[in-house]
């Protein structure tokens, strides 16, 4: 099963993709390939590209994302209606539900054959993270995989539109002022306004574990998680710290924000959300 590293050029990368799928779609057989990325804006820009050189193909494109009610992801293509001129984009594999957030690379590993008897052409979206659970939890899925390519390059400058509320009310609950907390902060800052979600919410939680008292970190990995669509998992952590004692009233205001920003948004439930022809 090849696999590219990111040496090749971006565009060369973005055609290995398409030439399998366009090998797929011409013999009728399934393409089961596994996009590795780490910025959520390189993601984008693949999928603008991949979505526009498709739809000039006649193909469709329909993607799936990944929840605790929505996790058996080669049933639910299988029994897609339009799966032979459908290519999906599936992402989100880390929110499965089950112990150890596993339900989605198990449910794989168990039903890995549908998708080759529904000639099912699927990109999976995996983060590095991501990328860990499915050989641990998935082996003989990864095995089965067609193609691995990687997308590790970070965007040329920081996004500071997605920086604003991380620098804002949160940013200034903060009480430490040390060099190694302000560091690690501001390396999760980066990581945000770079769209790697992964590394920002890591940098985030080792800078909580170095300073336990900075509870105002756990608000800032809730805010992520909302803007991400992930609202169970930001109410278990605004739940969380709503149990907490002697918080500061700039520390509540902030938390009844969150909470109410929470309950505003429309839960889109997971599966198939939205079709591109």
């Amino acid at each position: 099963m090849p696999e590219f590293t990111g040496k090749e050029p971006f565009k060369e990368r973005i055609d290995i993709i398409l030439d399998e799928l366009s090998l797929g779609i011409r013999w009728e057989r399934p393409s089961l390939i596994l996009v590795v990325y780490r910025s959520e804006f390189i993601k984008k820009a693949i999928q603008s590209n991949l979505v526009e050189s498709l739809g000039e193909s006649g193909q469709a494109v329909c993607q799936y994302s990944v929840d605790k009610s929505h996790y058996d992801i080669p049933v639910d293509l299988k029994n897609h209606p339009n799966r032979r001129r459908t290519v999906y984009f599936v992402s989100g594999l880390q929110w499965g539900g089950g112990r150890g957030y596993s339900n989605a690379y198990r449910a794989l590993n168990m039903h890995r054959e549908y998708l080759i008897e529904g000639n099912i052409r699927v990109i999976f979206w995996l983060t590095k993270k991501e990328v860990k659970q499915c050989s641990k939890f998935s082996p003989d899925f990864w095995a089965f995989r067609h193609k691995v390519v990687e997308f590790l390059e970070l965007p040329s400058k920081i996004n500071n539109r997605a920086l604003k509320s991380s620098i804002g009310s949160i940013h200034n609950l903060y009480t430490r002022k040390g060099t190694d907390f302000q560091m690690g902060i501001a390396a999760a800052e980066q990581f945000y306004g770079l769209g790697c979600i992964d590394d920002a919410i890591l940098n985030y939680r080792k800078t909580l574990h170095m300073y336990p008292d900075q509870t105002a970190i756990n608000l800032q990995i809730a805010e992520i998680y909302l803007s991400m669509g992930r609202v169970p998992a930001a109410k278990r952590i605004l739940i969380k710290e709503a149990r907490g004692k002697m918080h500061r009233v700039n520390f509540l205001r902030e938390l009844t924000h969150l909470k109410q920003a929470a309950n505003s948004i429309h839960l889109h439930a997971g599966g198939f959300y939205e079709y591109f022809v």
